[in-house]
């Protein structure tokens, strides 16, 4: 034995200075082979069994494996840091034969210069901060979920509650609510996908069908593809594909080399994309997937920062990613490349001064007593001037487009939520009216109204003036 493998690492045994006697068993089993200290080395004929002897065996330094794992961290960093130098090359070569972009091709389309939306709902009943939520597929119903260990079912149109169901961990990131709703999930911290029957007699009822175990870190967003399937995507970097009839995994996806943040599915009323969803990372990447398949066929290196949240446009071949870095980016699936960008930073420094303070004073909290100045919020800026530390936190929590696909509501870190006219690339207002931080704002499949969701533990309905 000159050598043995450990960790990808040859390890000598021969020069060494340093001996000591160590027993070797031969363990007559199988093949022949030698145990010592949890090492195997394959022994051919014609050697003989032996039950134990005594044999000078070279020790090797200590700090060679001490330093493996440094080693291989070491060499996963310069592998990204390779990556990165060639997907921008690629994304230079690309940029030379893209001729035009989103805005370029619509400069004679007329703006939009308001927004006519109205909260006509408010509902109330979660006793902790909203940490998701969903439409259902026939814009009725409403499903939330909350720190305070609920998630409850909604009339949209009433605001009132139709079912209250038990968590079977408190600690939920996401949740999700299947097409033909007899069945919701809830995902988390406890690195648990857990599914649950509707129940249509008991209002407030925990009927736990399956719990889907294999993540080894955070459960961040989960999305079900059709009523007997759903997708979770994890902080152990990872995206995983979960048969509900079988109660077991189908498949993983595993390409990001970051925490998976965010997963959207391709809508199933476009044709040919049933099978596809796309997954944004910490590592700053979108992956497009086919289901059918464990590795990506499509990516895009968005930023340096966390892509916090991914969204598919309705025709399933543009798809939205919104990052920490307070950007939002359209990306083609057909062109391969970058249609549009629209930076919260750059729109309120390139705006005017009346501008900048109609974003400011919409931020304004005004329920200060008669007599008295308005108290700036917490989460906006002082009058006058957009404050540093304001343009330093505007990461982009969640996002959606309208069932027209010209606007696109945007939730940031401390802005609260925008309306971006994806088509001139502006913000043309804002959807105020919670206390506390925006934490998810959703368009209802009909695309007659908005959900938004708030850590002021109340979720509002936005519908047109008009209607």
């Amino acid at each position: 034995m000159d050598s043995i493998r450990y960790p990808s690492i040859q390890i000598s045994f021969l020069n060494l200075p340093e001996t000591k006697r160590q027993s070797i068993y031969y363990q007559p089993a199988g093949d022949s082979c030698f145990r010592m200290k949890g090492y195997s080395e394959k022994i051919n004929p014609p050697w003989q069994p032996f039950h134990a002897q005594d044999i000078n065996v070279p020790d090797f330094p200590a700090t060679t494996l001490e330093h493996a794992p440094e080693d291989v961290e070491r060499q996963i960093g310069l592998a990204r840091e390779e990556y990165k130098q060639l997907r921008t090359q690629i994304n230079r070569i690309k940029s030379r034969i893209q001729d035009a972009d989103l805005q370029s091709l619509s400069k004679n389309v007329a703006p939009i210069t308001s927004v006519n939306l109205k909260p006509v709902t408010t509902l109330k009943g979660h006793n902790n901060k909203v940490s998701s939520f969903r439409w259902s597929s026939d814009s009725r119903t409403i499903l939330s979920a909350s720190q305070d260990g609920f998630m409850l079912l909604w009339d949209a149109a009433t605001g009132l509650k139709s079912n209250a169901i038990p968590l079977h961990s408190q600690w939920v990131l996401s949740c999700a609510i299947c097409p033909n709703g007899n069945l919701v999930a809830s995902a988390g911290l406890d690195n648990n996908c857990t599914i649950y029957r509707v129940s249509r007699k008991d209002r407030i009822q925990q009927n736990i069908v399956s719990i889907f175990k294999g993540h080894t870190c955070y459960i961040s967003e989960i999305e079900f593809l059709d009523d007997n399937s759903i997708l979770t995507a994890s902080g152990d970097m990872t995206c995983a594909l979960w048969d509900i009839t079988k109660s077991k995994r189908i498949n993983e996806f595993a390409d990001h080399l970051g925490d998976v943040l965010s997963l959207s599915a391709a809508p199933t009323e476009t044709e040919g994309n049933g099978n596809v969803f796309a997954s944004g990372g910490s590592d700053g990447y979108l992956y497009i997937w086919d289901k059918r398949v464990p590795t990506s066929v499509q990516s895009f290196f968005v930023s340096d920062s966390d892509v916090s949240k991914v969204k598919f446009f309705r025709n399933g071949n543009t798809i939205a990613t919104g990052s920490d870095d307070g950007c939002t980016n359209l990306y083609d699936l057909r062109s391969d490349c970058r249609i549009a960008n629209y930076s919260l930073s750059r729109s309120i420094h390139g705006a005017t001064p009346v501008q900048q303070q109609t974003y400011i004073m919409s931020n304004m909290d005004y329920t200060a007593p008669s007599g008295t100045l308005a108290r700036a919020s917490p989460y906006s800026p002082a009058i006058g001037t957009v404050s540093s530390s304001f343009i330093d936190n505007q990461g982009v929590i969640s996002m959606d487009f309208s069932r027209s696909g010209r606007l696109l509501y945007v939730s940031y870190t401390e802005f609260g939520c925008a309306v971006w006219d994806l088509v001139k690339g502006e913000i043309i207002g804002k959807l105020d009216g919670h206390s506390d931080r925006i934490s998810g704002v959703a368009t209802s499949p009909d695309g007659l109204a908005i959900c938004t969701g708030s850590w002021d533990m109340t979720m509002k309905v936005w519908s047109p003036a008009y209607m």
